[in-house]
């Protein structure tokens, strides 16, 4: 009985998400506070994905959506009228639990994909959309309406056939209508979008400026006065995360370690800042912590100790 009424509760905080992501405007902080939500118990991403599977029952189907015949469900609800969101907030709060049992649905409307620490996750929709998720990432994935919100960590989207996409980064909204591959990264310092192959238009949710096109080989991204920036990266330094590798060319002491954490449950720790901005070249095979300090402290003159939880970097 104690886990039913826990359950229902998480319903409750699961239809409230629901409304607040489902807003015009969704903050940082927002988002934050939902993928800390999400990694408090392991039924919150089960029970959230059921909740948006009623929201969307309700009104989702507001607005009709070309589904390629491929990702065609068994049920495919009629066009209702568009209920306001404030309206519908209570409904879902109040008959979570029934509104799931009576939607006969084979599948979620929408997708909770994340990923630990350490461990990476590959998703292909029926359509061969392939979604790639790299370590600590979290990723809301409508299917049917092929919507995808990174909320946090790194994705790798490839297209093998047309397909109408539309993936938020940050306040980066991109649309995808061509085959291509893509890869997707947001940090606390970095919200990117790179045209590996094939074309984005991207435009940014909080400006009125007009959407960008980039191409294969540009990498977009927004200034601190929200401006797009653009650069051409290292392709293959870019991606060498799926191939299990990290690429340092010139990065900082302290870059790298805030990369090589997302990495590690055992984390970087730098003890002196005088070695903070140190440069660093090399390559950093997944999860071979101990090979690659042990190489820097030879390179650069600095020393590592290993402890429980972290390994501690000060000077020689």
């Amino acid at each position: 009985m104690k886990q039913s009424t826990s359950d229902q509760h998480i319903r409750e905080q699961a239809a409230i998400w629901v409304a607040r992501l489902h807003a015009d405007h969704v903050s940082e902080q927002v988002k934050t506070n939902f993928c800390a939500w999400l990694t408090q118990d392991t039924r919150h991403a089960a029970i959230f994905e059921q909740v948006s599977d009623s929201w969307d029952f309700i009104a989702g189907v507001a607005r009709p959506v070309a589904v390629p015949p491929a990702t065609l469900s068994p049920y495919m609800p009629k066009a209702q009228p568009v209920l306001r969101r404030r309206a519908l907030l209570p409904l879902l709060v109040a008959g979570a639990g029934c509104l799931v049992l009576s939607y006969p649905r084979t599948s979620v409307a929408v997708r909770v994909l994340k990923t630990r620490t350490a461990q990476t996750l590959t998703h292909t929709q029926p359509n061969g959309v392939e979604w790639r998720l790299d370590t600590d990432t979290i990723l809301l994935l409508n299917e049917k309406t092929m919507e995808g919100r990174l909320l946090r960590g790194q994705v790798y989207l490839n297209c093998p056939t047309a397909s109408d996409i539309k993936l938020m980064v940050g306040n980066l909204q991109a649309t995808i209508q061509k085959t291509g591959q893509f890869d997707a990264c947001l940090t606390d310092t970095t919200c990117e979008l790179l045209a590996l192959n094939g074309q984005l238009s991207v435009s940014n949710a909080l400006s009125t400026l007009p959407a960008q096109i980039i191409t294969k080989g540009q990498r977009i991204f927004l200034s601190k006065n929200s401006k797009y920036l653009t650069d051409h990266p290292n392709m293959q330094n870019s991606l060498s995360w799926t191939q299990g590798y990290l690429i340092f060319h010139d990065s900082t002491l302290r870059d790298m370690a805030t990369k090589i954490n997302r990495y590690s449950e055992k984390k970087i720790k730098i003890l002196s800042k005088k070695i903070e901005n140190k440069k660093v070249n090399g390559i950093y095979y997944i999860s071979k912590n101990n090979e690659f300090l042990t190489m820097l402290s030879t390179l650069l003159k600095i020393q590592f100790d290993e402890t429980e939880h972290e390994y501690l970097i000060y000077e020689a």
